[in-house]
């Protein structure tokens, strides 16, 4: 096994950084504004490389031109205060923008997104302290995720005034130890359309999500560090960028850092792509921990208002500081006032697809 190992990196050294084991003790640095919340500790990290590389070595074929096809199915859970867009309400046309937004910055990658479920939930305490590790995130997810590991369950909050960040994402390794923590959570002024300046064209989610499938900052490890994000075509950067700072070089020698890239920390105008490697490394971190098929349970189907209805509206109400009671089709115990909007759509199972 030790042999293969070290054929695969060898054969991919010109595209990939290493996958061997993680020694150092690295602890991501948040940058400027610390927009990212997102923590990958060690462990997951040692998971994630080990994951691709068994990955890899099931299809030794895989090269940038040679992607595989994944849809994910996205539930877009809208926590609020109240119904106001300061307080977190968030219309369905901006939902409809965010998730074209993901497909535009995913595109030419193999992997898109199609919306199945929008819920909003009236949860004040929700809204302003769900935050990762808190008993609010915990109690939110455990209500509200759907799916399986294929499944992006999005929430909308504002976190707190203690913190700056701006998005959060749970890592693909860590799904199976804990399902129903899977899922982002994003400040709700920067979804597409959003209120917060400089950060509203969408991609924080684009960021997170990015997260989700097993990428890292551009900037993991500073310059020094030899592994840095484990990506050949992400030179190495010393913190994340600020604005747009065109001909940033922050680690000289090793080629200007990528400011327009979607893993970097630049304004949202700034960010503009991908590169071949980070493509190839979600690609595989899809096939390693995120094909359809999940330890949680599907969906609830919901109850169609007409024999020709698609998409039908479901509700709970509750009294304040109650407990949830579901009027329909949900099924959770309630601490909450929703509505959810359901179109059924089936999880896509990945099929080979296609040389660029």
């Amino acid at each position: 096994m030790l042999l293969s190992n070290l054929l695969f990196l060898v054969l991919y050294a010109g595209t990939f950084a290493s996958a061997m084991p993680l020694s150092k003790n690295w602890r991501h640095e948040v940058g400027p504004h610390a927009q990212c919340a997102t923590d990958i500790s060690p462990n997951d990290r040692r998971e994630i490389e080990h994951g691709i590389l068994r990955a890899r070595e099931l299809n030794p074929g895989l090269l940038e031109r040679d992607l595989e096809t994944y849809v994910f199915n996205v539930s877009f859970n809208v926590v609020y205060a109240n119904e106001t867009r300061e307080n977190g309400f968030i219309p369905d046309s901006d939902i409809a923008a965010q998730i074209k937004t993901l497909n535009d910055d995913f595109k030419g990658s193999g992997i898109s997104w199609v919306l199945v479920k929008t819920s909003r939930i009236n949860n004040p305490d929700w809204f302003v302290h769900a935050f990762p590790g808190s008993a609010q995130e915990q109690e939110m997810k455990k209500q509200y995720n759907i799916g399986d590991a294929a499944t992006l369950n999005v929430y909308t909050v504002t976190f707190n005034s203690t913190t700056k960040s701006l998005g959060t994402a749970s890592v693909p390794s860590a799904y199976y130890r804990a399902p129903k923590s899977d899922g982002v959570m994003v400040r709700h002024g920067t979804v597409t359309g959003g209120t917060r300046e400089h950060f509203n064209l969408g991609r924080t989610l684009t960021h997170e999500v990015g997260h989700w499938l097993g990428l890292f900052h551009t900037f993991e490890g500073g310059c020094d560090d030899f592994v840095g994000d484990n990506i050949a075509d992400t030179p190495p950067q010393a913190s994340g960028s600020d604005g747009c700072p065109v001909g940033r070089d922050s680690c000289p020698g090793d080629g200007p850092d990528l400011i327009n890239n979607f893993m970097d920390y630049s304004y949202d105008a700034c960010m503009t792509s991908f590169t071949k490697g980070q493509i190839t490394r979600m690609q595989e971190a899809a096939r390693a921990f995120r094909r359809p098929g999940g330890k949680t349970a599907p969906p609830p189907k919901a109850k169609a208002s007409s024999s020709s209805s698609i998409a039908t509206t479901s509700s709970i109400t509750t009294s304040s500081g109650g407990a949830p009671t579901p009027s329909s089709t949900l099924s959770e115990p309630a601490s909450t006032t929703a509505t959810s909007s359901v179109t059924p759509v089936p999880s896509v199972t990945p099929s080979t697809a296609i040389s660029q």
